[in-house]
């Protein structure tokens, strides 16, 4: 298996965890009608600490972590977007490049402008003899 598809293994894991916890945390946790049952058994299957924080998250972070990664995203392209204009030269004007000496280091020959040939002139038919 190539590294590619290994990465891309664990990336549709990682993505697969996070959408099962996100609907546990805010579908199944929070639902109206079983949720409160939900929770009550978290609470009486694990005892506090990590585990019961980990099954039993906060609302309010599940709702805040994907806005505050978002904003990080957006903000992390941007500062490579700004990089990148940093560091890159500006580009030589188009007006001050010689294309007749970039053709000749090429080995190609420049072309010449051919004078315009004159197109002889169309006979028109001439009508029938009988």
């Amino acid at each position: 298996m190539g590294k590619e598809k290994g990465i891309g293994i664990l990336i549709f894991i990682l993505a697969f965890l996070v959408l099962i916890y996100y609907t546990w945390g805010l579908v199944i946790l929070q639902n109206p009608w079983f949720g409160q049952a939900v929770q009550d058994w978290v609470l009486a299957t694990f005892a506090a600490g990590l585990l019961r924080d980990i099954f039993l998250p906060d609302p309010m972070f599940l709702i805040i972590l994907p806005v505050w990664l978002a904003a990080v995203l957006i903000a992390v392209i941007a500062m490579w977007i700004g990089w990148t204009m940093i560091t890159t030269p500006a580009p030589e004007p188009l007006e001050d490049f010689d294309f007749e000496e970039e053709k000749v280091a090429e080995g190609k020959k420049p072309e010449e402008k051919k004078p315009e040939e004159k197109k002889p002139e169309e006979k028109k038919p001439e009508g029938k003899k009988k």
